[in-house]
């Protein structure tokens, strides 16, 4: 009987290790073609074989299972597609633990930094464990085989008791056994070393923590003055032993009497000690605690707070695995493990049909832009203002360990090395540690040091990003003012997270967004966002690590808004002005496509409560063309008073009106409104070219003829849209034949700024060459909702 049931399980495997090699071959060959040939064949194997090979050999299993047991080929094809939907529906209605979801197994995203990381353990596991079920349903396949005929079910079991002999019995307890005992293992794991909360209770702990504690949300804290610690990061076990004191200052007019700390609650806390200070609520679940002092902490005086954490990653999770602490390329900030102070909001229930299930009030991202009490802390942290930090690290003997901050000294001792970092001014309470085996590249920038900390297979991207940082600064010292360090250091981190994040003098960079891009530079039109992403985060040492606004609405404008535009000028100088059209269009795309989707209410950006589609995208196009309107100059003279007015500004902290006003002093008369169009309100464009036609006048010069019409439409938050007068000062152009490595709009002709009205008009240019494209914002410096038609051949 077996010889017929395992040449047809044994076909089903090969079809999928056919498609598995076809697929390797086929990513050779693009490698080839692409010019790279550093084929690394045992991560293919792992990568194809292991992690997505074995899900579809379960699955092949389970339906040659569902087709012998059935034995009806079209009941078999839906029973499978049955469990492929049903496998989908457990994990939206929070039946997520993988021990009861067939052949599903947790994700193992690859690292070229980190390899496979923590993943593996877990992967290996569930593959084996889900390997023994699938030997069971091969056992109950035999039993249920059919020879011949169909018979009805009591002569199939008739013949599955008789199929049972000693081998197959060996079998079935074999694969029992090893099912149960893996299965023990996995539980021991996933729910006795490491805690398993299900979707539905982990959101239940956050409607619970803001009901307890949201209470406490306005209640005056002191705040962190100076931030000392000593820092053992253990790569080899994913650990991470703290010891740290912050002095605390009360910088409000009365005493405060309690002291409220909040914590991961996977953190383990060996001790925390606040002079005379008794706990009142220790709230290990939420990760609250309160400390009664017996001698309230009096306004301007300053106390002490030790304490004494651990982290630990003990075997593996269910759910997502900690890759903050990882045997190569470790990156946390003080906001993931270390205790702080006040109640936070980030700790609450977000999504809004969420919140009105558990009776929770619809969320408000950001206080009100005119909340005067709510800037009275900044935006990026409000436990600290400006602090002195300095921190002792320490990792393994082959690695090294960073932080912000400069290198005082370095030693080795019990066969580790440790790193001394001190900062030489005030800093915002946000740092980071990172340890990494890394190579280092070095430049200097006039007296600044420039440092690149990446892994030794990815030296693609360095020259270019030192090349970055040294356009950035010289631009960015001459337009807003001085460059605030002696050193600028990118580090490189796994790609488990895709960002870059800017740090007082220190840039932790995704090895996925800089470090393995090989981008093409033939293509004119291809966007370097290596160099871009760069410039943005040095961009960051003046738009946040001096200028940081309240928080309140609009605080994203004074960091993020502004260091977008600030790397889209580095940008400009890099590729010129006819260059930015692609990116503008990006962004025009990205913020259009979002807005779509927003969950709350879309804000002007000068209200942004910290939604990236507005602060990022929105607020490059509004900066481009504001910038446009009054030249470069004049824009960022404007930007340097307005820096050099607010920069390390204690509270209350500067926010979005303080900046427009100083806009408004840059910004002719006639030209006032259009601050309203792109920081007070939503407004959008639609323009279009009807016709475009031409004629040649003599001596190689066309005339172009332009027939469009236009719209100027205002939205509510809701995307509700009225129509507006337009009378707008609007880029109209003139393309013609495309140049060998330009542009694919073709050659520029001419561009000049045109009075453009609501309703159909008609405008007439003369070129000299023949223009094969016209249009009117063909850069896409207006936020047009459909920017195809702006242009017609």
């Amino acid at each position: 009987d077996w010889v017929q049931w395992a040449s047809k399980l044994a076909a089903f495997v090969s079809i999928v290790a056919s498609m598995l090699v076809v697929s390797i071959v086929a990513g050779i060959g693009i490698q080839i073609w692409r010019g790279y040939h550093h084929f690394e064949l045992g991560l293919y194997l792992r990568g194809m074989l292991l992690v997505a090979g074995a899900v579809f050999v379960l699955a092949a299993v389970l339906a040659f299972f569902l087709q012998v047991a059935s034995n009806n080929r079209y009941l078999g094809f839906l029973l499978i597609i049955l469990y492929f939907v049903g496998i989908r529906a457990l994990g939206a209605i929070d039946f997520d633990h993988y021990l009861y979801r067939y052949g599903a197994v947790p994700d193992a995203p690859y690292s070229d930094m980190n390899g496979f990381g923590p993943f593996v353990p877990r992967l290996v596991w569930f593959d084996v464990y889900w390997g023994f079920a699938a030997a069971l349903l091969v056992v109950a396949a035999h039993l249920l085989w059919i020879r011949g005929r169909a018979e009805g079910w009591r002569t199939r079991l008739r013949l599955a008791r008789r199929r049972f002999g000693r081998p197959v019995r060996i079998a079935t307890a074999v694969a029992a056994v090893g099912f149960a005992a893996v299965g023990s293992w996995i539980f021991y794991n996933t729910n006795v070393l490491n805690e398993y909360v299900p979707d539905d209770l982990a959101r239940d702990r956050l409607a619970r923590y803001e009901k307890k504690y949201k209470q406490y949300e306005r209640l005056a804290q002191p705040r962190i003055r100076s931030m000392s610690a000593d820092v053992d990061i253990y790569p080899e076990r994913r650990a991470v032993d703290i010891r740290a004191r912050y002095r605390l200052r009360n910088v409000h007019d009365a005493p405060i009497a309690d002291v409220h700390v909040r914590i991961d609650p996977h953190v383990e806390i060996r001790s925390i000690e606040i002079p005379t200070a008794t706990a009142t609520i220790e709230d290990r679940e939420l990760g609250y605690y309160v400390y009664r002092l017996a001698q309230p902490l009096a306004p301007a005086e300053e106390r002490e707070m030790r304490f004494e954490i651990a982290v630990r990653n003990p075997g593996f999770r269910n759910g997502a695995e900690d890759t903050r602490v990882v045997r190569n390329g470790t990156f946390f900030n003080n906001y993931d493990y270390f205790p702080t102070i006040g109640y936070s909001r980030g700790g609450e229930l977000e999504e809004p049909n969420r919140r009105r299930e558990h009776g929770l009030p619809p969320v408000q991202r950001l206080p009100d832009l005119d909340d005067a009490e709510a800037r009275g802390r900044n935006y990026l942290t409000g436990q600290a203002d400006w602090m002195d930090f300095e921190t002792t690290v320490s990792t393994s003997a082959d690695q090294i360990a960073l932080a912000p901050g400069y290198l005082g000294r370095e030693w080795t001792e019990g066969g580790r090395r440790y790193f001394h970092y001190k900062m030489d001014r005030p800093i915002l309470g946000f740092v980071a540690y990172l340890s990494g085996d890394w190579q280092v590249a070095r430049d200097r920038w006039n007296d600044v040091a420039i440092e690149v900390y990446h892994h030794a297979g990815h030296p693609y991207n360095v020259a270019r990003m030192i090349d970055a940082v040294k356009k950035s600064l010289d631009y960015f010292t001459q337009a807003f003012g001085p460059y605030q360090h002696r050193q600028v250091r990118i580090v490189e981190f796994p790609r488990y997270a895709r960002f870059a994040q800017a740090l007082p003098n220190t840039i932790p960079f995704s090895e996925s967004i800089g470090f393995i891009a090989r981008l093409d530079r033939s293509d004119p039109e291809a966007i370097d966002y290596v160099f871009y992403v760069t410039a943005h985060e040095v961009a960051h040492q003046w738009w946040a690590h001096q200028v940081i606004g309240g928080w309140v609405q609009g605080a994203t404008v004074l960091s993020e808004t502004m260091s977008q535009y600030s790397a889209l000028m580095v940008m400009e100088k890099e590729y010129g002005r006819e260059q930015m059209r692609r990116f503008l269009r990006y962004e025009l795309d990205r913020y259009l496509r979002s807005r779509g989707g927003e969950l709350i209410e879309e804000l002007p950006l000068l209200r942004v409560e910290d939604q990236g589609y507005i602060h990022y995208s929105k607020g490059s196009l509004a900066m481009y063309a504001l910038r446009d309107a009054i030249g470069e100059e004049t824009l960022n003279a404007a930007l340097r008073r307005y820096a050099s007015r607010v920069a390390y500004q204690e509270p209350p902290y500067t926010y979005t009106r303080e900046l427009l006003a100083e806009l408004r002093q840059a910004v002719p008369p006639e030209r006032q409104g259009l601050l309203e169009d792109l920081f007070e309100t939503i407004t959008l464009w639609d323009n279009r070219v009807q016709v475009a036609s031409a004629e040649p006048i003599g001596g190689g010069r066309w005339q172009v003829r332009l027939e469009l019409s236009a719209r100027k439409l205002r939205a509510d938050g809701h995307g509700t849209e009225s129509e507006i007068p337009m009378d707008d000062w609007v880029d109209v152009a003139v393309f013609g034949e495309r140049e060998p490595g330009g542009s694919k709009t073709g050659r520029l002709l001419i561009s000049e700024k045109r009075r453009v009205t609501s309703g159909t008009q008609t405008l007439e240019l003369e070129v000299n060459g023949e223009p094969l494209r016209a249009g009117v914002d063909p850069f896409h410096k207006l936020i047009d909702r459909d920017p195809e038609d702006n242009t017609a051949e």
